[in-house]
């Protein structure tokens, strides 16, 4: 059945036509979408690539200062589910906009930040900023494609993220080792603003979604099948981000990484993710999401292992290209079996799905902090790290036993 696409009012009123779900015209639209999150993709992950700077000019700890992640993490995560709701009626495009410009301000300030306190506040400001974008970026990318090349739009957007880490994290990291902390955020800031620009130049209007009220969002969550999906993606995600937050650590301790090295090494692990993440889409279009997510949470256990025992750089570089791709090939079929579950809210499953996303670095983050803080070496951060993993793949298998038929907007 081919789905319409129906132009809302404003889109009539502006005259600009709206691409067609079925038409080849998707992919620049989404495209553009994807430069968005690329802003976010360099955002998230540059800060543990400087995570040693910040702490010394900020007179504070690796773990306190790592807290900064969980900060923006925390916020996206809490607040993703109500931002969508209560901006439900307003206009696709300004609201993107808006949510960008939030985010480079929320940067100039976390640079410009002289004391720990005013940067954790800096930086909940910007996680409210991709909240709002996010979601609705990959809502949008959906509805574009439609069905038949969900899983393909669904990768750009991620890719986004992915290609962010491949030349955002590595560029910002050598700023941060070269020049400081400070000129990192500022850079993630000019990466947002021509997004931002790219966003109100080349981006159709977007019909408005169909309006959803708070409680009729929240009454998904009461379908256990949608919990077990978002907890495996939280589990997975508080996995990889609890070893990339403390990288530099990890790799200062097994190959004395630092600087330049590390920043290719970031490099190396971004490449692996735009694979992973471009990737998956096809493998979940062709494999389906089930065999897709247990190749990638495999991968990922298994690589977070070898990154403990690892001590030839050579080695170092091929695991964490692998653990890259394993890391960012989860979220695209996750948003895919979620969408195919709940087909006429896909807004609001893929706003709880980034939820687990953003939940899982924040507990991740701020678990690894804490165990860094005690006794726990990095080396042996990464076998929790895997622990977590192969609870994940186990969540997996149990939402793989079962095979409903997707709910229906009655029930």
């Amino acid at each position: 059945m081919t789905t319409q696409h129906t132009a809302s009012p404003g889109d009539r009123a502006s005259g600009t036509a709206t691409p067609s779900p079925t038409s080849s015209a998707w992919g620049r639209p989404v495209a553009v979408l994807a430069v968005g999150s690329f802003a976010m993709g360099t955002d998230s992950f540059v800060l543990a690539g400087i995570l040693p700077q910040m702490a010394d000019g900020l007179h504070s700890s690796i773990g306190a200062t790592g807290q900064v992640i969980t900060a923006f993490a925390l916020t996206y995560a809490l607040s993703a589910p109500f931002l969508a709701a209560f901006t439900s009626k307003l206009p696709r495009k300004p609201l993107m906009a808006f949510a960008l410009a939030l985010f480079v301000v929320a940067n100039l300030a976390s640079a410009a930040a002289p004391t720990l306190a005013m940067l954790l506040v800096a930086r909940v400001v910007a996680g409210l900023g991709a909240a709002l974008y996010t979601p609705n970026a990959s809502a949008a990318a959906a509805a574009l494609a439609g069905p038949a090349k969900r899983g393909q739009a669904l990768a750009v957007i991620l890719g986004g993220l992915t290609v962010g880490t491949v030349f955002g994290v590595p560029a910002g990291t050598a700023i941060g080792q070269h020049l400081s902390w400070q000129a990192s955020l500022v850079f993630v800031a000019a990466v947002g603003l021509v997004a931002l620009l790219g966003l109100l130049v080349t981006l159709p209007a977007l019909p408005l979604p169909p309006a959803v009220p708070l409680a009729a969002r929240f009454k998904v969550l009461a379908h256990g099948r949608v919990v077990a999906i978002v907890l495996f993606m939280l589990l997975e995600s508080a996995s990889s981000i609890m070893v990339y937050t403390y990288i530099a650590d990890v790799l200062g301790s097994t190959v004395e990484a630092t600087g330049t090295l590390l920043a290719v090494i970031l490099l190396v692990w971004g490449i692996g993710g735009t694979v992973g993440a471009f990737g998956s889409g096809r493998l979940t279009d062709r494999w389906g999401s089930t065999r897709t997510l247990l190749l990638a949470i495999g991968v990922l256990a298994v690589t977070l292992v070898l990154l403990a025992v690892c001590t030839s750089l050579p080695a170092v570089m091929v695991v964490m290209a692998l653990n890259g791709a394993a890391a960012w090939a989860v979220a695209t079929p996750n948003n895919h079996r979620l969408t195919a579950f709940v087909p006429h809210l896909p807004s609001v499953v893929i706003s709880f799905n980034s939820s687990g996303i953003y939940l899982g670095q924040a507990i991740g983050a701020a678990l690894g902090g804490y165990l860094l803080s005690g006794t726990v070496t990095p080396q042996q951060l990464c076998y929790v790290g895997a622990g977590i993993a192969v609870l994940a793949g186990v969540v997996h298998l149990l939402i793989a036993r079962t095979s409903p038929a997707p709910l229906s907007d009655a029930a």
